[in-house]
């Protein structure tokens, strides 16, 4: 809690008055593909991600009218050593990640959310009618892997 959503939300707030005074800033906020669809096995992890979501819509319309933007980057499953991931062929390469990101960046400098391919099945599923499939899938897939 302290670390994935008091940290930015108390960040945010001692810089945001220097942030003010730019002609243009940005506060990237990092959520997940876990805040609109949750790990059963993470539920805190996923409510930290999902409030960090809520918080940056909050902040992007409080802002609206000034210079600085607020950017929501929600990653995939990455390989990365959280979760044990560096190895799993499901989660996207880090490499990948990055290079999908910053092409993101080069072509739309400041979107209201960063979202790679990967991502988009979890951050669409409640809009697409797809949200029990999409919850039932991604459990049930990582549940196999929890319960070696």
């Amino acid at each position: 809690m302290a670390t994935n959503l008091l940290g930015p939300i108390r960040l945010t707030a001692a810089l945001l008055p220097h942030l003010q005074k730019q002609s243009s800033a940005a506060i990237i906020n990092v959520s997940s593909g876990l805040a609109f669809v949750p790990l059963v096995f993470t539920p805190t992890y996923c409510a930290t991600k999902a409030a960090i979501h809520s918080y940056s819509q909050s902040l992007r319309y409080q802002l609206k009218s000034s210079p600085v933007e607020v950017i929501e980057l929600a990653p995939p499953y990455v390989q990365t050593h959280l979760m044990d991931g560096a190895d799993d062929p499901r989660a996207m390469p880090l490499k990948e990640f990055i290079e999908e990101v910053m092409e993101i960046f080069k072509t739309q400098p400041t979107p209201a959310e960063i979202l790679v391919e990967r991502v988009k099945q979890l951050r669409n599923a409640e809009r697409e009618g797809r949200y029990d499939g999409a919850f039932a899938g991604l459990n049930g897939g990582m549940a196999v892997r929890f319960e070696q």
